[in-house]
Formats: C-alpha cells, structure tokens, sequence
C-alpha cells in the first residue's frame, strides 16, 4: 500500500479531518492532500510525529508488510542456526551478514550475528596457512563483536539481544586487553537468585515445576564438568594442578556425572565424557604411562562413536532427569566426534604409541564413523 492510502486509511480511522492533522504537524492542509493523493511524500523528519499521532510505527506508514518482514527475518535465522548448530560457523556468519545488509536494523539477526562471530573467535572451520594468519583474523573478529554488541547496547531495548551483548562484550573485552570494561559490564547483571531459571522455579507449579528442577540440575552438572576441567595460569604465572591431579579431577568430573546419570543414557553428555578421556589420555601420555593412555583412548572412543547415534528428541532414562528430552545440541566443530578424536590422536604427545598395534586399532575403529556433519 502507498504512503498516501495509508495516511488516509490512518486518518479515517481516527475520523479526522486533513485540516486537523495539518494543525497537529503545523503546515497547511494542502501538504496533506498531496500527500494522500501521493503528489509529495513528507520529509523523513516529519514521520515519526505523524506515527506517534496514529500509535503506528513508521514501517506501517511506509507500506512495509510487517508479518512478511518478520517472517523473512526468522527464516534467515533459522537458515544461519541450521549451519551453526552443525559447527559451520562461517557459512552461518555469512547468511546472517547478509541478513544484516537486508534489516540493517534487525537485533535479532545482530545478536545472532554476534554470536556467530564469537564462536569464529573460538572456533573457525577455514583452514588458515599461518598461525600469524588465524591470530590476525581472531583479532578482528575480536573487534567485529566489541563494535556489535556496543550497538546493540546503545540502541536495542529488547532484553534478549541486550544480555546476549553483555555475556560476548564481558567474553571479549579481557582478551581484547580490556578487562574493567568487561567487571563494569558484569556488575550491572543480576545476580543468580534472579535469574530466569531461579524466578521460574518460583512461578511454575506441577508438571512445569518438575521440569524446569531438572533443566536447572542438568545446566548445574554440565557447568560443574566444564569447570573442573580448568587449570588456569594464577598470578605468578604457575598452575594450580599437577598434571597427575588433573587426571584426579577430571575422573571426579566424570564418576559425579556417572552418579547423576546412573544408567549411562547420557544424552548431551557423550561428547564431555568422549573429550574428557581424550584429554585424560594426553595427560597419562605425557606421563609416559603408555598403558593408561591406551585404555583410556579406548574409553574416549566409545564415547565418540556415540555422536553418531545422538537423537535430539530421545529423552533420559536416569532417575533425576527421567522423560526429559535430550534437546539439540549446538557444536563447535563441524566433524564428528569420531573425527575430532583422530584428529586429536594426531597429538605430538601420542608419538610414542603411534605404531602400537592398540592405537592403530583404535584408529580404524573411529575411522568407519568419522565425517563431517551434514548441512
């Protein structure tokens, strides 16, 4: 619909006269007659005063299908996640910049856009022919997330895009050398007791009660895992674990996550159980307790095979988490974890074991299995 039928259409509604609204905008009341009969257009400074008098937003007086709009904004979402949940980061960054060229304006694809860059930041599937080649790329990615999420920040008020802003702006600024911005950040955040989770445990009664105890017992162990699994450099530039005691740690990981899970339906869990073992091993190979690494590859494999088998709709069977469904899972790498441990045992660590008839076993093994993910 044209501007003009729209402004008139508007104006009826409202059963007022064009002498009215020239009064309201203070011009004459043939300006609006040209503009209804589509003479003239307004200047652009003029719309948002006559969209505040018709409690419209100036997409409607410019004509612009707003359901279409946001229906092609969700489609390229959808079409970016169906390639980053996949570990396909680049091509998704790719259909989400050019989302962004199409709705400059959109947070929703800038927040996405904005994640999508981070996870190149960690984690890019481009082969690059230098390290000084990657560091440099990381680098400006690093630059491309501070720029969006600013942005955002400065000019979304949609709580979703601004907090997604928050978490990549307090990722990045640290490593960006820019850490008190990252505190300042952080600070302004909530605490836990009113997070989402927390608030809604308090809301729900029921069926939705039992269900949100176990999202948030489910994102308790998965974070616990993660975090035991850090041996971050202190102050002085030490670390705080031996490399014996980090093969304890990580084996305490693994037997509370074996209790949590009693029946080794581990769901979304599989691939934490199959990269732990393989960091496990790396250790005891570095050890040179050969034996160890060995069994405990084998360990890493069978895991791995399972990426294989993963059903996002299958639902655990354990007594805490019982009917709830395993969900989609979002990688960081676009091969299998079959492929990841290969690539992993290419390690300078598993040398020594190299031409051992057990690696060599393992390795065929993890080879039937190993691809990339299908997009």
């Amino acid at each position: 619909m044209k501007f003009g039928e729209t402004l008139k259409r508007l104006r009826k509604q409202k059963d007022m006269t064009q002498e009215q609204l020239a009064e309201y905008l203070n011009i004459s009341a043939q300006a609006v007659s040209r503009w209804e009969t589509s003479l003239t257009l307004p200047d652009i400074t003029v719309l948002p005063a006559i969209a505040n008098i018709f409690d419209v937003s100036a997409d409607v007086l410019l004509g612009i299908d707003i359901d279409a709009k946001e229906k092609r904004v969700q489609a390229i979402l959808d079409k970016a996640n169906e390639f980053s949940c996949k570990g396909y980061r680049n091509k998704s960054a790719e259909i989400l910049r050019a989302g962004l060229k199409e709705f400059p304006n959109s947070y929703k694809i800038m927040r996405d856009l904005l994640h999508s860059i981070w996870a190149l930041s960690q984690h890019s599937d481009k082969v690059y022919e230098t390290p000084e080649e990657r560091e440099k790329e990381v680098s400006e990615l690093r630059c491309e997330v501070i720029k969006l999420g600013e942005k955002i920040l400065a000019e979304s008020t949609e709580d979703d895009c601004r907090h997604s802003a928050v978490q990549l702006l307090c990722y990045t600024y640290p490593v960006a050398g820019d850490p008190e911005k990252a505190e300042k950040l952080a600070e302004k955040m909530p605490t836990a007791c009113l997070s989402r989770e927390s608030l809604l445990r308090s809301i729900y009664t029921g069926d939705k009660k039992y269900r949100i105890y176990q999202d948030c017992i489910m994102s308790g162990l998965d974070n616990l895992f993660h975090d035991m699994q850090h041996n971050m450099t202190l102050d002085d530039g030490s670390k705080p674990y031996t490399t014996e005691e980090l093969i304890i740690i990580y084996k305490k990981a693994l037997a509370i996550t074996e209790i949590m899970i009693e029946d080794g339906n581990y769901g979304l869990m599989n691939q934490r159980f199959a990269w732990a073992y393989i960091d496990i091993a790396r250790f005891y190979a570095k050890l040179e307790d050969y034996a160890n690494a060995l069994e405990t590859l084998k360990l890493a494999a069978g895991y791995s095979i399972r990426d294989c088998e993963y059903i996002p709709g299958k639902e655990y069977t354990s007594l805490l988490f019982r009917g709830k469904k395993f969900g989609e899972v979002y990688h960081n790498i676009t091969e299998n974890d079959s492929m990841y441990q290969l690539n992993e045992m290419k390690d300078s660590a598993f040398d020594p074991l190299r031409g051992h008839a057990e690696f060599i076993e393992i390795e065929e093994r993890l080879k039937k299995y190993a691809a990339k993910r299908e997009i």
